[in-house]
């Protein structure tokens, strides 16, 4: 048995367990399927890019664009403190319906992006695009913002 360290326990751990019978010693082993959960941020953050979220974050796993923030997928420990503190309503759990596509899009932009860990002032039209659909084509922007 390895102990594990905090940083490998996930607080998100689901798993399931299957005993399987080896007929030919009478021992059984158990298998154990995992998977851990992650939030993620969608387009509604872009040309909004509230940080609220940045500052609850206990692990410092959000990433700065230019105009959007995002989470790393590896980082974060699924305490979900972060979905509440965001007025835009774009962190989502990625157990939601199509989310593969957004946790990609997280994971890619967080290993380029600089880690973002105090609150700034959200992007000048913010109130004014927020609940607009269609922001990943309009106004996404690859460049990294500040970090902080």
């Amino acid at each position: 048995f390895k102990q594990k360290t905090a940083y490998e326990i996930r607080l998100s751990l689901v798993g399931s367990e299957m005993c399987i019978r080896d007929r030919s010693s009478n021992a059984f082993e158990v298998f154990i399927w995992t998977y851990f959960m992650t939030y993620i941020v969608n387009d509604s953050c872009i040309a909004c890019k509230y940080t609220d979220c940045v500052e609850v974050c206990p692990v410092d796993c959000f990433y700065e664009g230019e105009n959007m923030l995002v989470i790393h997928p590896d980082e974060c420990i699924d305490c979900g403190v972060c979905e509440p503190e965001c007025p835009a309503d774009a962190i989502r759990p990625d157990t939601e319906p199509d989310m593969e596509k957004w946790v990609e899009f997280n994971r890619k932009y967080s290993e380029v992006w600089p880690v973002i860990i105090t609150k700034k002032d959200p992007l000048p039209d913010a109130e004014e695009r927020e609940g607009e659909t269609g922001k990943l084509e309009k106004y996404f922007s690859e460049n990294p913002g500040e970090g902080g």
